[in-house]
């Protein structure tokens, strides 16, 4: 594993704290609370994505996969909603929203208001929630069509995102505990001179993916 590795890892688990931090205390009231969710919707999708290139990791570290394992269906589902309602604005969901709750139309006059903006995104998100379903149309997360109006719901929908944030974080801390005892550390007193030449060489270029 490489420096790359425990950068990546400490940026995911530092935005996962973070929003942690801020649904403990503050939770999804409003627009700010919006924004945290979004930020764990990508930083447990790109969690997904990440934890595919440090598998190696495994063979020596063999509880990190069994910390991962058991909640892989949580973040793929977040990856979901990564794609679908934060990633870009999708159109079908936003159609699809629309014909879902046909009192958008009449709130459309209204939308510079942050507080029918913040009903608006638990829609999309209701919206995307639903869609979440296999070929045969069976719900994957939950049992049931969720309303997030209706306070079971909500509920159900916020204690998934409890477990989901919270799992991330206690397999993050241990990763970057394990990532960081692979890395090769310089000695401070040993200052690299040749590194920082190298840095003003740096020229950079447009990142392609």
């Amino acid at each position: 594993m490489e420096l790359y590795h425990y950068i990546a890892a400490r940026v995911l688990l530092a935005d996962l704290v973070a929003v942690d931090a801020h649904f403990l205390e503050l939770g999804i009231s409003d627009m700010k609370g919006i924004i945290c969710l979004k930020n764990a919707f990508i930083a447990l999708g790109n969690l997904v994505d990440f934890e595919r290139t440090i598998r190696g990791i495994y063979q020596a570290q063999k509880t990190l996969s069994a910390a991962f394992s058991p909640y892989q269906k949580n973040y793929d589902f977040a990856k979901y909603l990564r794609n679908k309602l934060v990633g870009h604005i999708h159109a079908e969901l936003v159609d699809k929203t629309v014909e879902w709750k046909p009192e958008l139309r009449y709130m459309a006059n209204r939308m510079d208001d942050q507080r029918i903006m913040l009903v608006v995104n638990i829609f999309l998100l209701e919206t995307a929630i639903n869609t979440y379903v296999d070929e045969d149309g069976k719900h994957k997360i939950f049992a049931s069509e969720t309303d997030l109006v209706y306070p079971p719901d909500w509920q159900r929908f916020l204690s998934y995102l409890e477990v989901s944030v919270r799992s991330a974080i206690q397999y993050l801390t241990n990763l970057c505990e394990a990532l960081n005892g692979q890395l090769n550390h310089p000695d401070p007193s040993q200052f690299d001179i040749t590194l920082w030449m190298k840095a003003g060489e740096t020229k950079f270029g447009f990142l392609k993916k």
